[in-house]
């Protein structure tokens, strides 16, 4: 940021005061609400005095936050099969952006339990620690030889970890995070293969500023239960084909839906809720 001519920073508030004309980065506080779900739990609802609710106390004291993560984790995974968003951003199914896709959203989250300190510490490794198996998980499928795995790993934790960073230092001038963050996303989602006013990019920019508006107003006891849901943000009516996934992402898919859906039934008990942004009757993305 010290390098930066008073040119740069005089280019970077205009394109940011054009990115923020738009009504749909912002998010009031009584438009937050709606995106607040209830979430059965059907242990810890349980009287504090009741035996199966004392029994996981002792050996399952963790449950809750473990249960936290598991809802993060959805959030992310609803994310990453939404077509309709996908589309207007301009993500494909490919390895690399999907991977930038779903850490964008881990860092989402993760700014918010910054803010909450020691209490979140643990639930913020541990929502990176899923971030990284869901890789790992992605590697396997994709075949990737033994001897190189690990290697490949490594790299793709640091490209995304470098996403990470830099969206980090976009936060440091609030006076031009929407072009920032907008530089940022060029630079790493989209790999700097696309004009700097590329409609995908400039959509996915207002995207991350409205679910970040949302994130940091939530509740303290709402966000660290995970008891809420992504932002809407509109979407073309167009009637287009399905995505034609590749074969790793198609099992990963598979696997993800009968796995977390097990998981509802034994433990969670989620009230079904729609997600915003895939309803298609949303109305159409603004130019």
């Amino acid at each position: 940021e010290k390098q930066l001519m008073p040119e740069d920073i005089l280019h970077l508030r205009a394109m940011s005061m054009t990115i923020m004309q738009d009504p749909i980065c912002e998010i009031r506080p009584e438009e937050a609400e709606r995106y607040l779900v209830d979430h059965e739990d059907p242990i810890g609802d349980l009287p504090a005095w009741h035996p199966t609710r004392m029994v996981h106390q002792v050996f399952d004291p963790f449950r809750s936050r473990k249960l936290t993560v598991v809802r993060y984790q959805k959030l992310i995974l609803e994310r990453l099969d939404n077509e309709p968003l996908l589309a207007a951003f301009g993500v494909d199914t490919g390895f690399n952006m999907q991977a930038y896709f779903m850490i964008l959203h881990a860092w989402l989250l993760h700014q918010r339990l910054v803010l909450e300190g020691s209490k979140a510490k643990k639930i913020d490794e541990d929502l990176f620690e899923q971030c990284w198996n869901m890789t790992r998980s992605w590697l396997v499928l994709k075949r990737v030889p033994e001897y190189r795995f690990d290697a490949e790993l490594q790299n793709v934790q640091e490209y995304m970890l470098g996403a990470c960073i830099a969206m980090d230092k976009a936060l440091e001038r609030p006076d031009v995070l929407p072009a920032r963050v907008q530089q940022c996303l060029w630079a790493n989602m989209y790999s700097g293969s696309v004009k700097k006013d590329h409609r995908g990019l400039m959509r996915l920019t207002k995207y991350m500023l409205r679910q970040l508006g949302l994130i940091l107003q939530l509740d303290s006891d709402r966000f660290l239960s995970g008891q809420f849901i992504w932002a809407d943000f509109p979407v073309s009516d167009r009637v287009r084909k399905p995505l034609k996934l590749p074969e790793w992402r198609e099992k990963f898919r598979s696997e993800q839906v009968e796995s977390l859906g097990k998981l509802d039934l034994k433990s969670m008990g989620s009230r079904p809720a729609s997600i915003p942004g895939s309803d298609p009757k949303t109305p159409s993305l603004r130019p």
